[in-house]
């Protein structure tokens, strides 16, 4: 039943299209097996995980090789000195909110736009928050070690926001990706 399961997820079916086969588990079932049995639990996530990965490079792919995609309307007027100067924030800690919010910073449908139309700003942008949530770390990390100057309870308070603040800007990702 697990290899006709993960066969059809790398054929890629959905889990309700899957569990809707009358001969099929239920789906509170399978997602059940997935935590019982972890090889099975695994080979599932590495299958979505391939599949995931293979979508993506296809897509960007014929994002390559045609001609760029417009659906009419005006075309996105975002400098690469604006961009630039919003990625160099999110490194130094702001937020997107926050640095979108900055004068002269594009919009945040103009960002998450060109991070999902161009591959190469979406590395920088990962980047930049990888940065951010590592600089976020050693700050959080400098913390502890300043309670001979500063108290134990401040050290502690300001560990302990450090480490919220890294909480609350890391995405939440549901399903492991790749």
């Amino acid at each position: 039943m697990a290899r006709v399961i993960l066969w059809r997820i790398v054929r890629g079916w959905t889990m309700k299209r899957i569990t809707r086969d009358a001969r099929m588990p239920a789906y509170c079932t399978v997602f059940q097996w997935m935590k019982v049995v972890p090889e099975f639990g695994a080979a599932v996530a590495e299958a979505r995980a391939k599949l995931a990965a293979a979508r993506l490079a296809a897509r960007d792919a014929a994002r390559r090789a045609g001609p760029p995609r417009r659906r009419g309307g005006r075309k996105p007027q975002v400098s690469a000195e604006a961009l630039d100067a919003l990625l160099t924030r999110v490194r130094e800690g702001a937020s997107v909110s926050e640095a979108v919010a900055a004068p002269g910073a594009p919009s945040a449908k103009a960002l998450y736009t060109r991070v999902r139309g161009c591959v190469g700003f979406r590395v920088a942008f990962v980047d930049a928050c990888n940065w951010r949530a590592d600089m976020l770390g050693f700050d959080a990390e400098d913390a502890v070690y300043s309670f001979r100057t500063v108290g134990y309870r401040a050290a502690r308070a300001r560990h302990e926001a450090l480490v919220a603040r890294k909480g609350r800007l890391t995405p939440k990702l549901y399903r492991k990706i790749g």
